[in-house]
């Protein structure tokens, strides 16, 4: 049974005893999400929320599911932390203050002695973002974040929501603008973005599978690069041939997305998941074979995320080399999209030796 933490509604700072400050926030589609999985999934959940919220909200605990209420941004952070630990998933969907008041007034705020249309001067602090320390708490944890703009075009927001995903070393971010409520976005890690138009059925299954997946884990052996070979050669001519298109701007900066295996003997020759825009041969790093859900890999760095689906196209049409690219192919089978790294991506069907992944890109046999 998963153990899920979702928080929902506002997190605010405090002002005086009385006067919070905050974002206004109704939390929606976070609590309708918590009750779907705990009725339709039998997860236990924790639902977090701020106490402001009152008693007919419909959350509350019964069992398998568990409501907390914080006071504030300092609670909310502690018990976040505190929980981290304790769960296989976090949702953080609560809009938290980004700004918060240096030095609350204890008691309420006077008025004596000022008269209408005068101002003062409150100091804030920028907040730490709890969800870049989620991680850091449990590096198992499926992360999905939330990212909130207003006013903005659809790629500004896709690329804030990138960002957040990126420093929170998150599964997947739901991104929306305040001025289109009802219309969602999941960015991946891969940068795939799926939309959703107020199709809360559609966006629940998505976010159902990204907490049911199962990911690869890596065995790995550092070692110094390895003797040149016929693979190394093949490997870098593939490379060579398509480095322009290995490299998209996201996230204000190049980065570069895909990957490239070439058979080296009873083992595989693959590109290293972390890679820029001139890698090589010389930065591949070699899997010697994939055992369940571990892949044994030496090199100078860990394999790609997409090995494993990579080698087993390799071993269905006996190829000895295969690309991936972040590019739809025309007129190939498109399959569903699943996040490379998971068993869901590896064990699917592999209709032809060129397809493209939804949202994702192709792969294709190159030899």
């Amino acid at each position: 049974m998963k153990r899920v933490l979702i928080t929902a509604g506002g997190v605010y700072g405090r002002l005086d005893d009385n006067k919070l400050v905050g974002n206004r926030s109704r939390g929606l589609w976070a609590t309708k999400y918590a009750n779907h999985l705990w009725l339709n999934k039998g997860y236990e959940v924790t639902i977090l929320v701020p106490d402001t919220w009152g008693d007919d909200t419909g959350i509350h605990d019964t069992k398998g599911r568990k409501c907390i209420k914080h006071t504030g941004f300092d609670d909310y952070r502690e018990i976040c932390k505190r929980l981290a630990p304790e769960m296989d998933a976090a949702i953080m969907a609560a809009a938290v203050v980004n700004w918060i008041p240096a030095e609350p007034i204890k008691g309420k705020m006077k008025t004596e002695g000022y008269k209408v249309g005068d101002r003062i001067n409150v100091p804030f602090y920028l907040a730490p973002r709890v969800i870049e320390e989620m991680k850091v708490a449990n590096p198992k944890l499926t992360l999905v974040g939330c990212k909130m703009l207003s006013g903005s075009d659809r790629e500004t927001l896709i690329e804030a929501a990138y960002g957040t995903l990126l420093h929170a070393h998150a599964n997947v971010v739901l991104a929306n603008d305040l001025q289109r409520l009802k219309t969602k976005h999941l960015v991946y890690q891969d940068r795939a973005v799926f939309t959703y138009e107020n199709e809360f059925d559609k966006l629940f299954a998505s976010l159902d599978d990204v907490l049911a997946d199962e990911h690869y884990t890596t065995s790995w052996t550092k070692t110094d690069t390895l003797p040149a070979s016929a693979a190394r050669e093949l490997f870098d001519s593939i490379v060579n041939s398509r480095r322009a298109r290995f490299i998209h701007r996201s996230a204000n900066s190049d980065r570069v997305f895909g990957a490239v295996l070439v058979r080296d003997g009873d083992g595989y020759l693959v590109s290293p998941r972390e890679k820029g825009e001139m890698f090589d041969s010389t930065s591949a790093t070699r899997v010697s074979q994939v055992i369940g859900t571990t892949v044994r890999t030496e090199g100078p760095a860990k394999a790609t995320l997409n090995a494993p689906l990579l080698i087993r196209v390799a071993e269905q049409y006996k190829a000895t080399a295969v690309v991936h690219l972040h590019e739809q192919m025309p007129n190939v089978p498109t399959v569903p999209y699943a996040p490379p790294g998971t068993v869901r991506d590896c064990n699917r069907a592999i209709p032809g030796p060129v397809f493209n992944i939804e949202g994702h890109g192709f792969v294709a046999v190159v030899v």
